[in-house]
């Protein structure tokens, strides 16, 4: 589990008779990643005569099925013979029927749009008692629609200096709707609207508002029904022919994959051959399953790896949250170990420490949980709030830990209690602390060395993975990664010793000094002069883990705030109690998501800046077979 599972290169050589069947076998188990290579004397693949009926018929399934409104399903059946199939595929028609369906209801649609962008028009004529189809004179022109209402005194201005001119006005919103009536050959009321941002209202068709409105108001009903029975025809339609379009779309979906996957084998006068990959462990069954099916016809043989073999990465399934997050980042490579089941253990010691409040953990667990029910599984969102709420457990730990719950002790919140009354410490036997827990406000300095302590440990595990990955690649550069490591412990000695007095100077600042230098030297001839360069950068890495104990603090500091601001007590009153219970509970919230997005944050970046650096590389690429059933197993 802590590397990904290990990879076999095999060759597949087959009759060419058999081809057909070896390739459907293959699609059928999942097991082989399928790569293109080429060898002398043999021809590249090609898709296969039928791929044309194949992608002509796949083409208008899915098209029949994007028309039906059906979603992804699994037919009972699923294999099937391919002549078999494209018949099945080229006898099935209702393609025509579907369009006139989709066409009329298209029509139905268009007519309700436009219709209710009359009624919206006739909203703003409703005040004008007018016919407004009887607009129409060869002297005269008219003018209906609606302008600013701050332009319209000066455009009303202009007008009542037309004395053939006649307006009608009413206001709606910020504007103002007009309906003037202007001599044809007067170019002034036209020059007039223009000026003043003029928008005309389409009134073709408009009878009185009133009588338009009952109008459209009647024939819109007529259309819901008509669009209402258009689409109880096509869901009838996607009831009855549901399984078959679905078992249709899968076996030539099938057949598709199938004779694309040609292309990446080559191909002799009578045999052909294939190469890939497949999990070492998966080798026995793949190697007994082709013997029983095509016996000397197929010939299956393991070869020397050729590139950087593909990633499967081979951890329980519980272990979900920390293997999204090492995918996110980037896969390992196929000899690197993988960090799923260390994240698993660093991820939410870092995040508990800081949040380190049992009820926030508990409102960061329900969150994580709401979050996740309303994310798709496999998504971004859901991956975090997986996170999310494994970390939200060591955070409890934590808090439990600090005896911090809500920003109180246990016994101050017990104390509040028994204020209102609530429960009797003395009849439950309690006349003082719970327990003694470690306190972040008062032991900031302990605090803080305990962060930077991890720090170290922390980096220190990062070398010496580094160093196990490198063992077998380059062992000067894994010697390397181990004198990074003496030069944290001989560092540390020696300020410990010489400057902060956390040790007896004398011997621990010269033996840590000699440590730091021999390492130092060490980590030169591994390394180079950049190597030194370096060190100075290891330290910013160290110190960057006091943040565990300022984010802490500051999510403490901010609770303890809320409580001291907001909390009631019984001299004050009930009313002002039920007044601040609901304000202290909302700041609380907020306070619990400030913690969770900042402990993700800063957790996820010493986990993935500091730490991985140190040890990872990352770049796998993942394990893709040719499969019927997942992309990636």
């Amino acid at each position: 589990m802590l590397r990904p599972e290990k990879m076999q290169r095999v060759r597949l050589i087959s009759m060419k008779s058999v081809v057909r069947p070896l390739i459907t076998e293959l699609h059928q188990l999942g097991m082989v990643e399928i790569q293109r290579f080429n060898v002398e004397g043999f021809e590249s693949g090609k898709t296969v005569e039928a791929y044309d009926r194949i992608s002509t018929n796949l083409v208008r399934i899915r098209t029949i099925k994007s028309m039906l409104g059906i979603s992804n399903g699994n037919p009972s059946e699923a294999e099937m013979d391919l002549e078999k199939a494209l018949r099945l595929a080229e006898d099935f028609h209702i393609e025509d029927e579907l369009r006139r369906k989709h066409s009329a209801l298209e029509q139905i649609n268009e007519e309700t749009e436009s219709i209710n962008a009359k009624l919206s028009d006739l909203g703003r004529l409703e005040q004008f008692n007018i016919d407004f189809s009887k607009l129409e004179s060869g002297a005269l022109s008219f003018a209906v629609g609606a302008m600013p209402a701050k332009l319209f005194p000066a455009f009303s201005a202009v007008i009542k200096k037309c004395k053939s001119c006649k307006m009608e006005s009413a206001p709606c919103r910020n504007d103002m709707i007009i309906v003037l009536a202007y001599p044809s050959d007067d170019a002034g009321p036209e020059l007039a609207l223009a000026k003043c941002a003029f928008t005309p209202i389409d009134i073709s068709g408009f009878k009185t508002p009133q009588q338009s409105k009952a109008e459209f108001t009647s024939r819109l009903a007529v259309l819901q029904k008509e669009a209402a029975a258009a689409k109880k025809e096509i869901s009838a339609m996607a009831e009855k022919y549901r399984d078959k379009v679905l078992l249709i779309d899968k076996v030539i979906s099938h057949w598709a994959d199938r004779t694309l996957v040609t292309k990446e084998l080559a191909f002799g006068n009578q045999t052909a051959m294939l190469e890939g990959w497949i999990k070492a462990s998966d080798y026995p069954s793949l190697e007994s399953t082709l013997g029983t099916k095509f016996r000397e016809r197929v010939l299956i043989e393991k070869i020397p790896p050729k590139g950087e073999p593909p990633v499967v990465l081979n951890n329980p399934r519980s272990t979900y949250p920390f293997q999204f997050l090492v995918e996110l980042f980037s896969l390992p490579k196929s000899k690197e170990i993988d960090p799923t089941l260390i994240l698993l253990i660093t991820l939410p010691i870092i995040y508990g420490m800081m949040m380190g409040d049992v009820v926030y953990g508990l409102i960061s667990l329900v969150v994580a949980n709401w979050m996740m029910g309303k994310f798709k599984k496999g998504g971004l969102g859901y991956g975090v709030a997986s996170v999310w709420r494994f970390s939200a457990v060591a955070g409890m730990i934590f808090g439990i830990v600090f005896d911090e719950w809500m920003g109180f002790h246990s016994y101050q919140f017990l104390e509040l209690l028994q204020e209102w009354g609530i429960i009797n410490l003395v009849s439950l036997g309690i006349t003082g602390p719970l327990y003694v827990g470690f306190s972040r406000a008062h032991q900031t300095d302990l605090l803080i060395g305990i962060s930077i302590l991890m720090g170290l440990v922390h980096i220190a595990f990062g070398f010496l993975l580094g160093a196990i990955n490198e063992w077998h690649h380059d062992r000067k550069h894994a010697m390397g990664k181990i004198a990074w490591i003496f030069i944290e412990i001989g560092g540390t000695l020696a300020v410990c010793g010489g400057m902060l007095g956390i040790l007896p100077a004398d011997p621990y600042t010269m033996l840590g000094a000699g440590i730091f230098g021999a390492a130092t030297l060490a980590m030169l001839f591994a390394e180079g002069p950049m190597g030194v360069l370096e060190i100075p950068g290891l330290l910013g890495n160290v110190l960057s883990y006091a943040r565990i104990a300022a984010v802490g603090l500051v999510g403490l500091l901010l609770a303890e705030l809320i409580n001291d601001t907001l909390v009631p007590h019984p001299e004050q009153g009930i009313v002002y109690a039920l007044i601040m219970l609901p304000l202290l509970l909302l700041l609380h919230l907020f306070n619990t998501g400030l913690a969770m997005i900042e402990c993700i944050v800063q957790g996820g970046r010493l986990n993935l800046v500091e730490f991985y650096g140190k040890f990872f590389h990352g770049g796998g690429r993942p394990f893709a077979p040719f499969s019927m059933h997942v992309k990636n197993r």
